[in-house]
């Protein structure tokens, strides 16, 4: 019965896309093995290693980091993990919890559009709508004028703000930030 228990167990915790941490037990040219405890071995490897290679790369045997299975058992027979997923997930869930404590967020201003300013909060991009500035920030200028909206925020790039979420939504890949609401 204790055996059929902890078979039980182990089949709940390598589903796919459950994040899963693991340490790294070893490299080959393009991939990554990491020790998943009762799980097994996993692997970022192929396509998962590439887009990863910035982040694996200050790495060390013994390090920790947290991956997103995407395949239970490939044709080596090891757990086939994706780090960048496992990010871009971990920073939603930071957002979600953001946006439920209504924590304020510093960000950095990276570049600006017709209706805003750019940003990217946790790494995920992100849009500060105009009409979402503060009092102190919003754009004063004669009959809306566009060109000169633009030229005000301009102004911005580079400028850390305080902000609260404002929206978000993970499938859309939409974050939209406030600052007159923090």
């Amino acid at each position: 019965m204790k055996d059929l228990l902890e078979k039980n167990n182990f089949l709940k915790s390598i589903q796919l896309n459950n994040i899963v941490e693991g340490k790294i037990i070893g490299w080959a040219k393009s991939a990554v093995f990491l020790d998943l405890g009762i799980l097994g071995v996993g692997t970022i490897f192929g396509k998962e290693f590439q887009v990863a290679r910035s982040k694996i790369r200050s790495l060390k045997i013994g390090d920790s980091i947290s991956a997103k299975i995407i395949e239970i058992e490939n044709n080596d027979g090891y757990v086939e993990l994706s780090l960048e997923q496992a990010s871009s997930e971990l920073n939603w869930n930071k957002i979600r919890e953001k946006k439920e404590k209504e924590e304020i967020v510093t960000i950095t201003i990276s570049g600006i559009n017709k209706g805003g300013l750019l940003t990217n909060v946790f790494g995920i991009p992100a849009f500060l709508p105009t009409s979402q500035l503060s009092s102190e920030n919003y754009p004063k200028v004669e009959k809306g004028d566009v060109d000169k909206i633009l030229k005000e925020l301009q102004k911005f790039i580079g400028k850390k703000i305080e902000v609260k979420i404002f929206d978000f939504n993970k499938k859309q890949k939409k974050l939209i930030l406030s600052e007159k609401n923090k």
